[in-house]
């Protein structure tokens, strides 16, 4: 096992790779909450607050199937909210005559993103999501946490089948549940949480919740970082936080992991159970009076003379 120096953000490049994906696979072993941020190039289609399930999700598909992934921040942490490492990888698959909207990359560059250093230094995607697919399928019982995670969700199941994203959002959902599993998406559950709400950004959510940023807003390292000590704390200090597993910010359908289901089944199952009642059982039978006449009792009627028991 390679030791971990430090807990600090760890950025993946070329030259570093292969030390760097050891350490998480054995970070994995300990560690099975994974907290996710994407950098990418943008939104090709600009969607309205009045659209619909389906408009979105064609808009969102439309955009990440047609750009590239820049930057993808892991943090991994366990049930406690004890990090184990926070991972920055890099990928030089995004070019200069990539699909992007120029808004979105200039923001990149204004917030520190060294985009030519990416492209020259990073690694493939293909290559890096082949190696952490076979890392994972040693792994059980993995919960992937996001924020506002339409996107970031999308993107992952895009690079680990290396397909385009399903035709509707429904087969989506479905096929999240089948390549990640269990997933949290912690805008969702601050609507659920009484004193938060799901119209606070992920800076300020931190901020309600006492929580400071550590290292650069809009790196996917940091912003991962501070998604998983976010997820932890609303753990400790919301009620029924397990209800909102599966269900993703802007997504009309519930992920259903394997997980999920075997929860939902049991609780449909008792359900069940205290819903239908036996009748109640009948009345004890009315007990039985001693027999008047015993077997010695004179057949033809009279008393019974009693031996006379002296008392001195």
């Amino acid at each position: 096992m390679l030791e971990m120096k430090n807990k600090q953000c760890r950025e993946i490049w070329s030259w570093n790779r292969n030390e760097e994906m050891s350490l998480i696979e054995d970070c994995l072993r300990n560690y099975r909450f994974i907290a996710i941020d994407t950098e990418f190039p943008g939104s090709l289609r600009q969607t309205s607050q009045d659209a619909t399930d389906d408009e979105r999700y064609n808009d969102m598909s439309f955009s990440v199937d047609r750009t590239k992934l820049i930057q993808l921040g892991l943090t991994l942490f366990d049930i406690n909210g004890r990090i184990g490492g926070t991972w920055e990888i890099n990928f030089s698959d995004f070019g200069v005559d990539d699909a992007r909207n120029e808004k979105s990359i200039e923001f990149l560059r204004r917030n520190g993103l060294d985009l030519r250093k990416i492209r020259e230094e990073g690694i493939g995607i293909e290559g890096f999501f082949s190696e952490m697919f076979w890392i994972l399928k040693k792994t059980r019982n993995i919960t992937w946490v996001t924020f506002h995670g339409y996107y970031d969700i999308a993107y992952l199941l895009k690079c680990f089948t290396g397909e385009a994203l399903p035709f509707t959002s429904e087969r989506f959902s479905k096929a999240v549940a089948r390549i990640l599993g269990s997933v949290y998406d912690l805008k969702v559950m601050a609507g659920r949480c009484l004193g938060l709400s799901s119209r606070l950004g992920l800076e300020s959510l931190a901020h309600e919740l006492g929580l400071n940023r550590v290292g650069t807003a809009h790196h996917a390292g940091s912003d991962s970082e501070l998604t998983a000590r976010v997820f932890a704390k609303m753990a400790k200090i919301c009620n029924n936080v397990q209800e909102s597993e599966g269900v993703v910010f802007g997504l009309g359908y519930r992920v259903i992991s394997d997980r999920l289901k075997q929860k939902l089944h049991m609780i449909h199952h008792l359900m069940m159970k205290s819903s239908y009642r036996l009748p109640p059982p009948p009345p004890p039978p009315f007990p039985l009076l001693r027999p008047m006449f015993g077997p010695y009792f004179p057949p033809s009627g009279g008393f019974v003379l009693m031996p006379r028991v002296s008392l001195s």
